[in-house]
């Protein structure tokens, strides 16, 4: 396959002709490959579909005749094609993020250097953990200051599998294999080891020839064990990293502060989120508790055997301190490997120590492996826990720190007290998430109160605050006498009592409730926790919908001062999670309102835990797209940083987002240094809030208000849009993908309101509409552009003075961009009716035009994105190559559309859609 002439990142400037080359190298051994396996007429149809997109976007030629070369393929042929661009795709992209880690080096070296020349001009690397600590020196925070700071500061990431992550992991594996090869590559010796000679053209067949799609949908284990990966390939060894780097930018600029521990850490749904997935159950969640306790013990069990083996110090070289003496004495018998290893080598203290620890470690994972091990009848000895784990450790440190042997304390033990710190027994904790429906359907039959749906929240809150006075757990015998759904909801929250008697606390995480809108929601779940005899886990509302979202501080001040609620809270030491949710409130009310809705809640919710004296940690439920709170994360985190007036933040990380920012140990750090340079800028700036002007939040309510008008009219209000959206977008083609465990619709309807914010949004992302990322947006804006000059001066001063709506414009300039009417309007035909697809394109495509004018005159730009050139000419040169992969959706849906085609014709041709879904996404890098 040809390489364009210019590559699809931009090429200006000497640093990046590395990747030009190498994209044009890959882009060539891709043509090769393509030959070989489909033949040459099969790359020269590629080619002609290529130069095709390129010539319509050029305005040389027509898209009724890249319609037409699409329409002549058999579905073997259009299988071919498609895959050949989506596998440029994976490949280019392969080649940004190799670039992208060679720049990060060579500036780290840089800096490096600089710290040893001390060179007083040298800055810390943009976005990093170092930048943050300077500014905030910049800034005249003091010592004391900068120690409460740094002590405040708890960042936890969330890991979520919905279904927008395409690919399987084995072509995450393979991908990660080719990435470590084009690293390989770059070395100086690579070309003298003759082992290397067509490694990259065996690794891109191997890619040709692995089937893309599932032969069924992944269980919520293969979930899980996707998740895992993560930790297992790049985790594990880079979060020691960042607290280097975190250390050494205090120990230079802030000498007197003590660095803080675990101050980066990770949850988890995937096993535990159960809204709408009736597939995990209480047995699936012991399993996935069991999995990452199993891959957690094998991954520290692996590092102290490599530890004892570094750690050889003989006790006839240097001394062992007597504490240290007698828990080696403890520990010496523990398995008849230890007694060996005691008897070769009877003078090397340390290893043995650790060799004890390691078997250990061995016995806490194969213990997971019985499936009993949280079953209610388990009586055997105590398992090993994280503290004793670290409380060992800690001991070798001890030991070491106080003689000739301290320098030892700074390499591989403290990586791996650190590990052992971040990560126990448990790798993240797992949060429980149901939604409030479930919830009070379960309270009505344990009550016996049929009539308790239809009691008023008042009577309610009377009658549970009554019931949790009297609250007797349920025996086996009458939880098996409850309905499934009940003990679908009931027996998950049993689990957690068991889990935290056998494991500890750390295993787990918050209870999530889905759509509370009301204080009994809260109240119920304290009456379950107390009626499956559960674990006391801190509860989370989670506010959702615009209503709830704008009722959530006074629901919030009204939970805090209930009596059934006090001695919760208390318990808690008064510190309170609450979750925000930024796909549903989008979907709710568009991108403008949504956005405006989410920034006045955070500000309330947090102005109510003061008054009530409680600390609060906002816990934001992003996506990976822009319409689902996407976005570079510094950024966002500054744009609104008064939830970090407290230090803590927690921020779900989903689908294919885990993949685009985990799967390379290198992008994990520099992803994870900038969501903390942006937490630390925004403990401080939340301590002192910039004040934002009257006249622009009166400015906002109006644009928020007009936006609202022209969403709700049109998805709420038109009776064709729903048929539009269905047959304009692939949603039902999603829908029955096989790429999550989890159902499209929460119920069996295909109302908006039931459907999943995120395949809502991965249709729109694919049929290039993007509509959810900007639709109102021109409406809003246009109602105060009205108001003539005055107006528009009040929006360029507000983008110039707020980051909040600089942040809000920008983030929709990418998103408009990303969205392309020429190929939405051949997803549009697709739809059978003709009058209702020219109408309800023609509103579309005018809110379009008129966003792309308002955000010009609010920015003062000649074009959209003009401001990032860099990543303008990124998209653009994206564009003509995701516009075959669009033509052949388009013409594989119209064909299954049709009915017409034979069984076997028709799985052809819905793997064709399959893989182009994956390809879209690879091109736009992002799904939904």
């Amino acid at each position: 396959m040809t390489s364009p002439r210019k590559s699809v990142r931009p090429q200006t400037g000497p640093e990046n002709a590395p990747l030009k080359a190498e994209i044009r190298s890959l882009g060539d051994a891709l043509g090769r490959v393509i030959e070989r396996m489909e033949g040459r007429p099969a790359l020269d149809s590629v080619e002609r579909l290529r130069k095709l997109a390129a010539s319509v976007r050029a305005g040389k030629g027509t898209a009724d005749q890249l319609a037409a070369e699409v329409a002549s393929f058999a579905p073997r042929d259009a299988y071919a094609r498609a895959l050949a661009f989506t596998l440029y795709f994976e490949l280019v992209n392969l080649a940004e993020e190799n670039h992208r880690v060679r720049l990060l080096r060579q500036r780290r070296a840089a800096r490096a250097q600089a710290r040893l020349t001390d060179t007083p001009e040298a800055r810390p690397i943009r976005e990093s953990i170092e930048a943050a600590i300077v500014a905030l020196k910049e800034k005249g925070v003091d010592s004391a200051s900068m120690q409460a700071l740094v002590d405040s500061m708890a960042i936890e990431l969330v890991f979520t599998a919905h279904p927008t992550e395409s690919k399987r992991r084995i072509v995450l594996t393979k991908l990660q294999a080719l990435a470590k090869f084009l690293r390989r590559r770059g070395q100086a010796d690579f070309a003298a080891d003759p082992c290397e000679e067509g490694s990259l053209e065996r690794e891109i067949i191997s890619l040709w020839l692995t089937d893309r799609s599932r032969t069924a949908r992944p269980e919520v284990a293969d979930e899980a064990r996707t998740g895992m990966w993560y930790f297992d390939s790049t985790l594990f060894q880079t979060l020691p990293r960042l607290q280097a780097d975190l250390d050494q930018a205090l120990r230079e600029h802030y000498p007197e502060v003590q660095p803080p521990s675990r101050w980066l850490t990770f949850g988890s749904w995937i096993g535990g989120d159960r809204d709408g997935n009736p597939n995990v159950t209480a047995d699936v969640t012991a399993q996935i508790l069991l999995l990452q306790r199993r891959l957690a013990a094998e991954k520290l069990r692996t590092a102290a055997e490599t530890l004892s083996r570094s750690l050889t110090i003989s006790d006839r070289r240097e001394p062992l301190p007597a504490a240290l003496r007698k828990l080696l004495r403890e520990n010496r018998h523990l398995s008849s490997l230890t007694e060996a290893l005691s008897t070769r080598y009877p003078h090397e203290p340390y290893r043995l120590l650790l060799a004890g620890l390691r078997e250990r470690l061995d016995s806490a994972a194969t213990e997971t492996r019985d499936p009993a091990i949280l079953s209610a009848d388990v009586r055997d000895e105590p398992p090993l826990t994280a503290d004793a784990v670290r409380e060992c450790l800690g001991h070798v440190h001890s030991a070491l720190a106080a003689g000739r042997a301290e320098p030892l304390t700074h390499g591989e033990l403290k990586v791996v007290r650190e590990q052992a710190s971040l990560f126990g027994l448990h790798l993240a904790r797992l949060d429980i998430r149901q939604h409030s429906g479930p919830h009070e359907a379960a309270i009505t039959e344990l009550l016996g109160r049929p009539d308790y749906p239809k009691l008023g929240e008042a009577e309610k809150q009377r009658v549970l605050a009554a019931e949790l006075l009297n609250v007797v757990p349920l025996s086996p015998e009458q939880t098996s006498g409850l309905s499934a759904a009940t003990r679908h909801v009931i027996e998950p929250i049993q689990l957690t009592g068991r889990t935290v008697a056998r494991f500890g606390p750390e295993c787990l995480g918050l209870y999530i409730i889905s759509m509370t809108d009301q204080v009994s929601d809260v109240l119920e779940v304290l009456y379950l926790q107390k009626a499956g005899a559960g674990a006391p886990l801190p509860i989370a509302p989670l506010f959702e919908t615009l209503d709830d979202l704008d009722r959530a501080p006074a629901v919030l001040s009204a939970l805090f001062n209930h009596p059934a609620y006090a001695p919760v809270l208390r318990a808690q030491g008064r510190h309170q999670h609450i979750m925000l949710g930024y796909s549903d409130s989008n979907k709710d009310c568009g991108y403008l309102t949504a956005n405006w809705a989410l920034y006045r809640a955070q500000e309330k919710i947090v102005s109510v835990c003061n008054e009530n004296k409680v600390r609060v940690t906002l816990f934001h439920g992003r996506g990976g797209s822009i319409a689902r709170g996407g976005g570079p994360a510094a950024k966002a985190i500054l744009a609104q940083p008064v939830g970090l007036l407290h230090g803590g933040i927690r921020v779900t990380e989903q689908g294919e987002v885990l993949s685009t920012r985990y799967h390379d140990p290198d992008l994990a750090h520099r992803i994870l240094e900038q969501m903390t340079y942006g937490v630390l800028l925004g403990i401080h700036a939340a301590a002192q809030p910039a004040e934002v002007r009257g006249e622009w939040v009166e400015a906002m309510d109006a644009m928020s208000g007009a936006a609202l008008q022209a969403y709700q009219s049109l998805v709420r209000r038109d009776p064709d849009f729903l048929t539009f959206w269905k047959q304009a977008t692939p949603i039902d083609e999603i829908s029955n993908l096989k790429l999550g465990s989890r159902p499209t619709f929460r119920k069996a309807t295909t109302r908006v309101e039931d459907l999943r914010a995120i395949p809502w949004v991965f249709s729109w992302m694919q049929s290039r509409f993007v509509f959810p990322g900007w639709y109102g947006l021109g409406a809003g804006l246009n109602a105060v552009l009205s108001r003539g000059p005055a107006g528009r001066k009040l929006l360029r001063d507000m983008y110039a003075g707020w980051p909040f709506f600089s942040t809000l414009i920008d983030n929709a300039q990418l998103t408009l961009r990303k969205a392309d009417l020429g190929i939405a309007r051949l997803y549009a035909g697709l739809v059978s009716d003709e009058a209702i697809r020219s109408r309800v394109f023609g509103i579309i495509e005018a809110e379009f035009r008129a966003t792309e004018q308002a955000i010009l005159a609010v920015t003062a730009q000649k074009h959209i994105l003009a401001n990032e050139p860099v990543l303008l000419e990124s998209v653009q040169l994206r564009n003509p190559y995701i516009d075959p992969l669009n033509s052949l959706q388009v013409e594989m849906l119209r064909r299954l559309r049709s009915g017409k085609l034979a069984k076997d014709q028709e799985e052809a041709t819905r793997a064709v859609v399959e893989l182009t879904i994956n390809g879209i996404s690879q091109g736009l890098k992002n799904t939904g």
